[in-house]
């Protein structure tokens, strides 16, 4: 059968609104775990009973208003084959609501001691490593295989006491924190410690971070990652270029590696040269409009030029090559995302050469070839 793009059309946009009923449903709010399997909602209690039963933490995490999360919750994490599995791992439901109180603050911790950025998330820990060992997925037949091929380790030197003193320390430094008991803290084996440290450091103590930056950006963390970018991007300096350089070219262990590589960009573009084009060129040059590592790749080739003028003819070429193929007409949403990125490297290139060259009145692939020869 033959669907025309009326009838395909329709059935999109269908999809789409039953999407957008099915997640405004009475279970929106996400803050309810689905019936089933044996939650506990205390990271400490999860991480108790993984430790002495050695098995491995199922971290599910969630948000307020979060439609995807939905979706999970309806379907695999409701799903009755799930009762295969629940003597395997430990459940652990994460909920954060952003509203300050204990309860959202005790889950914020959890968030970020596994760099929890985007959602959902839901992945197996080792409870004596603290390690993620498997990304579950959202089907259950991938949820099947984690689950099946999960190996914990041996105990060995985190014992749960240990993680229940980290854990009141880290309430501590919520709570009570000045500048040098801040720098202190970044000295503390645990990650959520030195993450609330190097938070509480970020204004009033920006050099403090810097001169940790290798080190802090070394952890697998995106938590300290981001923050220790913006405060390169601000008070950073040529030394850092190559530690930030594996954060645009493989950001190894993140859980958000498109928001990372764009952190770590606009940190180089603030200081980076020669190597830092090299790495940032790939971001550049995609072509996806709606993507903004894209873009924020762009401004950052623009401003090493601007800095480095031994760079210019690099990232000139970079440049002419960045603009976007056009997409096929009739879509008004793609063609001004496309014309906007175009525009940018237009006036990018424009900056850098110094060199007038009259965008068109439409951008289209005859009007991107004569840019690309125009300069």
């Amino acid at each position: 059968m033959t669907i025309s793009p009326m009838n395909l059309l329709q059935r999109t946009f269908a999809a789409a609104l039953s999407f957008a009923a099915f997640a405004a449903s009475a279970h929106a709010e996400s803050k309810t775990p689905p019936a089933g399997p044996p939650w506990t909602k205390d990271f400490l209690e999860a991480h108790r009973m993984a430790f002495e039963r050695k098995k491995p933490i199922f971290i599910y995490s969630t948000k307020t208003h979060c439609p995807h999360c939905i979706v999970m919750e309806k379907g695999l994490l409701s799903d009755p084959k799930l009762a295969e599995f629940y003597d395997d791992v430990i459940w652990m439901y994460l909920f954060q609501d952003f509203s300050g109180s204990e309860a959202d603050r005790a889950a914020q911790r959890v968030a970020l001691r596994f760099g929890i950025s985007a959602y959902p998330q839901h992945f197996l820990v080792d409870p004596y490593s603290l390690e993620v060992i498997a990304d579950t997925d959202r089907s259950l037949a991938s949820f099947s295989a984690a689950v099946k091929s999960a190996k914990v380790g041996e105990a060995g030197a985190l014992t749960h006491e240990l993680l229940r003193k980290a854990d009141a320390r880290a309430v501590e430094v919520e709570t009570n924190l000045t500048d040098g008991r801040a720098i202190a803290a970044l000295g503390d084996p645990d990650v959520v410690v030195r993450l609330l440290a190097l938070r509480h450091l970020k204004d009033s103590k920006p050099e403090a971070i810097a001169a940790k930056a290798a080190e802090l950006l070394a952890i697998p963390n995106d938590h300290i990652r981001f923050l220790v970018c913006e405060v390169l991007a601000e008070s950073g300096g040529a030394e850092h270029e190559e530690s930030l350089l594996p954060l645009v070219r493989d950001p190894v262990g993140s859980k958000n590696p498109n928001v990372m590589r764009m952190k770590a960009v606009q940190a180089l573009g603030k200081l980076g040269a020669g190597h830092a084009v090299e790495a940032i060129r790939p971001h550049a040059v995609t072509g996806k409009w709606f993507n903004g590592l894209t873009s924020v790749s762009v401004d950052a080739l623009a401003a090493i030029a601007g800095r480095s003028p031994n760079q210019r003819a690099a990232v000139k070429e970079a440049l002419i090559a960045a603009y976007p193929v056009p997409p096929p007409p009739g879509d008004e949403r793609q063609d001004r995302a496309c014309r906007d990125l175009a525009e940018r490297i237009h006036r990018a290139l424009s900056d850098l050469t110094g060199k007038s060259v009259p965008f068109p009145e439409t951008y289209n692939a005859p009007a991107r070839t004569l840019l690309q020869k125009a300069w």
